[in-house]
């Protein structure tokens, strides 16, 4: 039922009407109990988007999200998360047991002010901008899966909930380092002895094992940095590589970061990183503004959206206004907001996060919508964007931009077209990215924030809209 970590909390499995009691230092201890799950399947997928483990705290109720970019909260005084649940373990199961999980939900428990990963937090994998291009993360339905390329075949339309931390960037271009101190026991095709090898052969990846028993995954590596070999150790923050796109990327680039160590049952299972990195940036980042208008949201022609901005955060200050700006030209003031779409696509939705220091940052949700009946011919394209570099920019700085469009449907009705770029600065581009991504360059001639937008339509007419945020500073 129970068991601990050797680092970041303790960990428990808890079945529904199970309880546990967790000590916290200097504090009388808490009964912790499960008393509830939340796993409804959306309507047009069938996926659980927003997995809910119900949990009391010596009495007091509180509703914890597994995954889905949400942070450990405090609840009667203890500070809690919740990493899966069960139905997106079982999902995986047609994969592999990702997450060993054996009851009903798996918590994870801190004193209130005990920092999340230890006394020394991680260090940030990839060397850019928080949020500088897509991200996937734990227990989110990825973007593009056998699921969705076959649309009229049921029988193999399994559901693939992600795990790890997918950190979008150029590929070829941004640094990988090591998150923290340990031994390399996975350097592509070659596993340390004491490494047992867990998958096929691939040369795009590197496991890093740690003091405590963790071992850290860095996949999709364009290229492994020299000093990575078999055996050797790593510092905290030393090369790992370069981010790609190889291996089952998907096609777009992205480093792929998961934590994997023991679990209650006594196997080793995915360990929810995105608390820590984000820890890991704030110690990098101090008093940084992040806004996270994230996970990327889901529906069909005439259902109800909502955007949430809520999960954006704040560190030493206080979040004070959330401005939204529509595709369609309109606007919205508020952390969350509903939306319908009269038209399947693929859109970008972005918000301004506002403190009371007077600095703002801004975060684009993602909302794929789909045709009714999951009907091909009407299947929108999907695009991704990326940028290299993406901090300290200077004007007259050339900087060089990536997109991609990714043609779905049996019928490949969305095929066709060319992306049409927007710098936000009066300048535009043309790409057409049929198999591989295309690459503009660009240089502002003045500091400001850019929104950088690239539109593509297939033969069918739908849309798919991608933007991210450039940051150009004075001098």
């Amino acid at each position: 039922m129970s068991g601990a970590a050797p680092q970041g909390g303790q960990v428990f499995d808890l079945a529904v009407g199970e309880s546990i009691r967790f000590g916290v230092p200097g504090r009388a201890t808490r009964r912790i109990a499960l008393v509830g799950l939340r796993e409804e399947p959306d309507r047009i997928r069938g996926v659980v988007r927003r997995p809910t483990a119900i949990v009391e705290v010596d009495g007091e109720r509180a509703e914890l999200v597994a995954g889905h970019y949400h942070l450990p909260t405090v609840v009667n005084g203890v500070k809690l998360a919740c990493s899966v649940t069960r139905s997106i373990a079982r999902a995986l199961l047609v994969y592999q047991d990702i997450h060993a999980l054996d009851r009903d939900a798996r918590l994870r428990c801190w004193a209130p002010d005990a920092p999340l990963f230890g006394p020394c937090p991680l260090v940030y994998p990839v060397r850019q901008a928080w949020f500088a291009s897509m991200t996937q993360l734990g227990n989110e339905r990825t973007y593009v899966d056998a699921g969705e390329l076959t649309l009229n075949d049921p029988a193999r339309r399994h559901i693939y909930y992600h795990y790890g931390v997918d950190l979008g960037g150029y590929d070829k271009a941004v640094p990988v380092v090591a998150a923290v101190a340990g031994r390399v026991v996975r350097r592509a095709e070659e596993w340390a002895p004491d490494e047992p090898p867990d998958e096929k052969p691939r040369d795009d990846v590197v496991n890093v094992r740690d003091a405590a028993g963790w071992r850290y995954r860095y996949s999709h590596l364009d290229m492994i940095a020299d000093n990575i070999r078999v055996g050797a150790e790593v510092r905290a923050g030393d090369p790992i590589g370069v981010l790609g796109k190889k291996g089952s990327s998907g096609g777009w680039s992205h480093l792929h970061f998961g934590i994997r160590g023991p679990q209650p049952s006594g196997r080793d299972g995915e360990i929810e990183a995105y608390p820590f990195i984000v820890e890991a940036y704030l110690h990098e980042h101090p008093g940084a503004l992040l806004a996270c208008a994230r996970p990327h949201r889901v529906a069909g022609v005439g259902e109800g959206v909502e955007l949430d901005a809520g999960l954006s955060l704040c560190d030493g200050g206080r979040i004070t206004g959330y401005q939204w700006c529509f595709h369609d030209g309109s606007a919205a003031a508020g952390p969350v907001v509903r939306r319908t779409y009269d038209r399947e696509g693929m859109y970008s939705e972005r918000v301004t996060v506002t403190d009371d220091r007077g600095r703002s940052e801004v975060d684009f949700c993602v909302v794929q919508i789909l045709p009714p009946d999951a009907d091909p011919a009407r299947t929108p394209p999907t695009l991704h964007l990326t940028y290299y570099p993406t901090q300290d920019l200077r004007p007259g700085q050339p900087i060089a931009f990536k997109a991609r469009a990714f043609i779905r449907g049996p019928f490949a009705a969305n095929k066709g077209g060319e992306e049409h770029w927007d710098f936000g600065d009066g300048a535009t581009a043309r790409t057409c990215s049929n198999d591989e991504f295309d690459e503009r360059w660009h240089a502002y001639a003045a500091a400001g924030r850019y929104i950088v937008t690239v539109r593509r339509t297939g033969l069918n007419g739908v849309s798919a809209t991608a933007q991210l945020r450039v940051d150009v500073g004075g001098g």
